[in-house]
């Protein structure tokens, strides 16, 4: 639902210099306050990104005390609020939440915690998908009245960035976060934020993730940044340039505002400016070259142009490195722990584990779903 507007102007944005969760009011301040968001009676949903079971020094996750303070800013407007989260599939949301620090959510600040993949859920389509045409999605989010996004603000191995468009895939329950994945993941993305809307979206920038191990295993770092917004495109496009990129070569945002789910430019800043906040952060690389990586399409061709001969003989392709092609997966077998997350993970079961961690590279559709669920980083993309 879009949020009366009315008396604020064109305020869409704002940013404010933080190393404290607290401050979030500052930055729904102003906005023109919770109050413009929400109103009394109402239910409303706080969407964070808990993935993984690390906590928010890690910067994989939003830091629980700035959720905590978004419900009761929620909770002072006379509105109902619960907390409602998935982590990426197959890691178990009983583990992650407790080493997240979302296990006693409720016990320790009061408001309720949803566990999606438990709770119920319900197939919807999505009329203008473009990749996914229905999907699976939790049934609070789709029946509450307001939607508040509260991403972390860090990198992604697939998407270059995760921030409030791609939070949104948390809505979606278990396994069938896949089928996005399989179905072309920029734009399963934003067809999935064509009918999930989000009224509010607050990135998390107090400690963000950098590198290409993101969104789980990259490079923890301090941006002492909050940005508020009542837009998701204006605010991920906000948080790409507070990273030192462009919302142009971020595929999804592009597409998002192509589709009219906002701007990418040209909107109102409050408080600090994007340049007085930004920092050059280490993003994922070549992110056009690497989409076209995951579908495995372009390895398979450069497979064929780059040996002629043993296709047509029908022969073994000699290799003569032992180092993986741009696109392949690497093991780090010395880190891997043996854990097998990664089995469960992984869409067409192109990973075994005997001894050894081993890829079969016919069957691997390079999604990188697996380096994503891995909690000892021992697996990684190729650049």
């Amino acid at each position: 639902m879009v949020p009366d507007t009315e008396g604020y102007g064109p305020v869409s944005v704002s940013i404010v210099r933080t190393d404290k969760a607290a401050d979030v009011r500052k930055a729904v301040g102003l906005l023109g306050g919770m109050e413009r968001f929400v109103k009394a009676g109402e239910k409303v949903i706080v969407k964070p990104n808990v993935c993984c079971g690390k906590d928010n020094s890690s910067g994989a996750i939003t830091d629980p005390e700035m959720v905590a303070e978004v419900c009761r800013m929620v909770a002072e407007c006379g509105a109902s609020v619960s907390v409602a989260e998935s982590p990426i599939y197959p890691f178990k949301a009983d583990r992650v939440f407790k080493k997240a620090g979302y296990a006693d959510f409720e016990e320790k600040y009061g408001f309720p915690f949803i566990d999606i993949d438990s709770a119920e859920s319900r197939e919807i389509k999505l009329p203008g998908g473009k990749s996914v045409k229905n999907s699976v999605v939790s049934l609070d989010v789709l029946t509450c009245d307001r939607l508040i996004n509260v991403p972390v603000m860090k990198t992604h191995l697939q998407t270059v960035v995760t921030l409030g468009l791609k939070n949104l895939k948390g809505v979606v329950v278990g396994k069938q976060k896949h089928i996005i994945h399989l179905q072309g993941l920029d734009e399963g993305i934003v067809d999935l934020n064509t009918v999930i809307k989000s009224d509010l979206v607050i990135l998390d920038g107090i400690i963000g993730m950098e590198g290409t191990g993101g969104p789980t295993n990259g490079k923890a770092v301090e941006m002492d940044v909050i940005v508020a917004a009542d837009n998701v495109v204006e605010a991920d496009s906000t948080g790409v340039r507070i990273m030192g990129g462009n919302p142009e070569d971020v595929e999804h945002i592009k597409l998002a505002a192509h589709r009219g789910l906002g701007s990418m430019d040209g909107f109102e800043v409050l408080g600090e400016t994007v340049a007085s906040v930004s920092a050059r952060r280490e993003l994922p690389r070549t992110p056009k070259l690497n989409k076209l990586l995951i579908t495995g399409i372009s390895l398979r061709v450069w497979d064929a142009l780059s040996d002629p001969w043993a296709r047509l003989t029908g022969g073994e392709r000699v290799m003569k490195t032992k180092r993986a092609r741009t696109g392949d997966l690497v093991i780090e077998q010395g880190v891997c722990d043996g854990c097998r997350q990664c089995l469960k993970a992984c869409p067409v079961d192109a990973l075994s584990y005997d001894d050894l961690l081993d890829c079969d590279d016919e069957a691997c559709i390079r999604c990188f779903c697996c380096a994503e669920v891995c909690p000892q980083g021992a697996l990684q993309k190729q650049f």
